[in-house]
């Protein structure tokens, strides 16, 4: 059983590395036993300096959550070696019985990232979080609006 649950975990994870849009990088990880208690690193290679960005964390769970929110600590490292790190909350919201739950929370809207090369990304929740099976992180183009 948890054999065929990596298979698909697996497929899906191609599935939406091979749907994904132009301009758009995603990175996940997933947790067996499904608790989140460490860093987890996400790289992003940034080859558009002048580009607007929305940067999204995402996260899986399932009943095992049963917190409304997780306090947690990003660390951003840029080309240059610029380190930023500071404290962000997930509100996480329980929707009904739709379990497993997928959630999308923007963490920065319209940024330029302004070197190119590797951007390094570390997440890490303030507490051991249960009920977590996957978080990761969007960067994607910010949409263009018309006037």
């Amino acid at each position: 059983m948890r054999g065929l649950r990596y298979i698909i975990l697996a497929m899906i994870t191609v599935v939406v590395m091979a749907c994904a849009e132009a301009g758009r990088s995603v990175e996940v990880r997933d947790f067996e036993p499904k608790v989140w208690d460490s860093v987890e690193e996400f790289k992003y290679i940034n080859e558009d300096s002048l580009s607007r960005r929305d940067i999204a964390i995402t996260l899986r769970y399932d009943r095992g959550y049963r917190a409304d929110s997780i306090p947690m600590h990003i660390l951003t490292i840029s080309p240059d070696s610029l380190v930023v790190e500071e404290p962000f909350t997930l509100r996480v919201p329980h929707l009904a019985e739709l379990l497993p739950e997928e959630q999308t929370f923007i963490y920065r809207r319209n940024v330029v990232l302004k070197h190119k090369g590797a951007y390094t990304f570390r997440l890490k929740p303030d507490t051991t979080i249960c009920g977590i099976a996957s978080v990761g992180i969007i960067v994607s183009n910010t949409p263009q609006t018309t006037k």
